[in-house]
């Protein structure tokens, strides 16, 4: 399935804290702890929406070389896991809402090599893998290749900091998309037959294109430095990616918008890394009809058009 926070963020800082701000060590960790309403990916898979998710992140992050006269004048390794656990339990095996049930659902291992180049580009290679415990769902491997522009020189604080990136499962879905094909080939009651004239009913490994922007402004002289951000994405999904199952398959799968504060924790002694609290929301449409019949195999059991997502937590960078 996917990580939130993978995909609402990735990763070299926390929210609020500025490379210039940054220790003087090149070898830093980061520790995210958040809850959430629920967990949906960023393919907009809702794997819970029952109770309160947890979702710590542990990442090791790595400054081999920096230099702004450069022309590469970054290049960076983050690595680490990322886990969610589900208050109220998921299904170990489908369907969903079986019992036995389990409340770590997702363990996902991430390496993140990350050049800076012309001064104000950014180029991230993410592998990431997800190790899923329930819904004998598996495990998927994927390459996301993300090109990121800092504009802060052009529109100063209120940068758009566009990006464009490439999204490849390697192994196995990272999806249910190819759930609905197996079922009705057991004779699973309830599941349709494919829709006539489908050319990809249970697709295989597939990709997708992102493209969006993380607008930010930070009040300074409020809550001793609040930022707020409000994160744009449009997906663009290859057309075996959700498959046509159902449907058609859509250019677009799905656009989200959110909005985020957070507040440096300014009160923590020095030495013990730098703290800060964030709250939001995010909000996704899933535009494509095949991903809105897919959540009728996981939360919320039924075909699903949209969902709203609270969230907040505390980082620390060390």
């Amino acid at each position: 399935m996917a990580t939130t926070v993978l995909a609402a963020t990735l990763f070299l800082a926390p929210s609020g804290l500025r490379a210039d701000d940054a220790p003087p060590q090149r070898i830093h960790e980061l520790v995210n702890l958040e809850f959430a309403s629920e967990y949906v990916t960023p393919r907009g898979m809702m794997v819970h929406d029952q109770g309160l998710t947890f979702q710590p992140l542990f990442l090791t992050l790595v400054n081999f070389y920096h230099d702004d006269t450069a022309a590469i004048n970054d290049f960076s390794f983050a690595g680490g896991c990322w886990n969610d656990f589900s208050s109220a339990g998921v299904s170990v095996n489908g369907p969903y809402g079986s019992k036995p049930k389990t409340v770590w659902t997702e363990i996902d291992p991430i390496a993140d090599f990350s050049i800076g180049f012309a001064k104000y580009f950014k180029l991230d290679v993410t592998y990431t893998a997800f190790g899923e415990q329930i819904l004998n769902i598996g495990y998927s491997q994927h390459l996301e290749t993300k090109l990121g522009f800092d504009d802060t020189s052009y529109l100063g604080a209120f940068a758009l900091h566009p990006y464009f990136s490439y999204w490849q499962e390697l192994s196995h879905k990272s999806t249910d998309a190819d759930l609905p094909s197996k079922l009705f080939n057991l004779g699973v009651p309830g599941v349709p037959a494919p829709r006539a004239g489908a050319s990809h009913p249970a697709p295989n490994s597939s990709y997708y294109f992102d493209v969006g922007v993380d607008p930010s402004y930070t009040f300074k002289d409020t809550l001793g430095g609040l930022k707020l951000e409000s994160p744009c994405r449009v997906m663009l999904p290859d057309d075996r990616f959700y498959g046509d199952y159902y449907a058609s398959s859509s250019t677009v799968g799905i656009w989200e918008i959110g909005l985020k504060g957070t507040v440096p924790m300014n009160f923590m002694p020095a030495g013990y890394g730098h703290w800060s609290f964030h709250a939001g929301v995010n909000f996704l449409y899933f535009v494509d009809d095949n991903l809105y019949h897919l959540n009728t195999f996981n939360a919320p059991g039924k075909p699903t058009r949209d969902t709203l997502q609270g969230f907040a937590g505390v980082s620390v960078f060390f």
